[in-house]
């Protein structure tokens, strides 16, 4: 006999990449570990991650020029999934004095390794360019 939970969630939000509207990612975390009455270890533990994560993607690649967050979480079993995708929006990027218009894999793999420590699985799917693409997953540590 299952006894486990048996609902799931997936759920889609577009955010500008700007960190006045972190806020508005982490409410819809919030949320969502309510929800599913996430223990607060892991819910603090995911949400470094994804405060993170956001926070340096922003400071990569867009300090100078807008550009947009997808975010997509979804909820399966006892594990939570977040990907996340961003997209500059304009073509006319700036130099950052390096040679480079977009971020470096390197660039985008320095912010993100501290990220992935926090994970209990992260992979890149996209990395640089114009836009980026990775995904985090987590095992979610419920209250009885």
């Amino acid at each position: 006999m299952y006894s486990g939970r048996q609902d799931e969630l997936s759920l889609h939000m577009r955010i500008p990449a700007d960190k006045c509207y972190l806020g508005n990612a982490l409410l819809t975390l919030e949320g969502i570990c309510d929800h599913f009455s996430v223990s607060d270890d892991s819910r603090e533990r995911i949400r470094n991650a994804l405060e993170k994560a956001l926070t340096g993607s922003i400071e990569v690649s867009y300090q100078k020029n807008p550009g947009l967050f997808d975010l997509k979480f979804s909820v399966f079993k006892d594990k939570l999934q977040i990907t996340v995708e961003d997209f500059m929006l304009n073509e006319d990027t700036e130099d950052d004095g390096s040679g480079h218009l977009y971020p470096t894999q390197d660039q985008m793999r320095q912010k993100l390794t501290p990220v992935a420590v926090l994970t209990d699985g992260f992979k890149i799917i996209k990395e640089a360019g114009r836009n980026s693409c990775y995904s985090m997953q987590f095992n979610l540590v419920l209250v009885e």
